[in-house]
């Protein structure tokens, strides 16, 4: 039998697919997408949940397990949302807007060249005006519990 840490670093352990098919299914849900949330409940989620059964055993993650986990991660996801609402504005108005100049510029280099011009923008998505997805504001939430940092959306006021 193994355990979940001894997967390459590659490999997403058992326990961890479904952590992120749960968080995935919540976060479909919060977007008000019910039935993709509901197909990948039942055949990715269903998937992941009996492959880690497995490969640990019938008895690993019980249903009560299984409901605590869907609730931390409906909670996650809404504090999420929530923090995005209110930070993605901030974030977009301290990126200067893309003059129309540079990329009349750009767009006259030859085509080899606009990839490599410093005049072009950090980031195309910013640029464009396009949010960042929810899912890697969770990832960024994600891993600032696991170095101990607070999410922001959990402080006092």
């Amino acid at each position: 039998m193994s355990s979940p840490s001894s997967h390459s670093p590659t490999e997403v352990s058992p326990l961890a697919r479904i952590t992120r098919c749960v968080r995935r299914i919540c976060l479909l849900r919060e977007q008000g997408d019910a039935e993709e949330a509901a197909r990948f409940e039942k055949i990715d989620f269903a998937d992941a949940l009996r492959d880690l059964r497995l490969a640990l055993g019938p008895e690993i993650l019980p249903e009560s397990e299984l409901r605590a986990m869907f609730a931390a991660e409906e909670k996650r996801v809404a504090d999420a949302v929530v923090l995005s609402e209110l930070l993605i504005p901030q974030l977009v108005k301290s990126f200067p807007p893309f003059p129309a100049t540079v990329a009349a510029r750009a767009a006259s280099l030859p085509a080899g060249e606009r990839e490599s011009a410093s005049v072009l923008p950090r980031s195309p998505a910013v640029a464009a005006g396009v949010s960042p997805m929810i899912a890697d504001l969770l990832d960024a939430m994600l891993a600032s519990e696991r170095t101990g940092r607070r999410p922001l959306s959990s402080a006092k006021s």
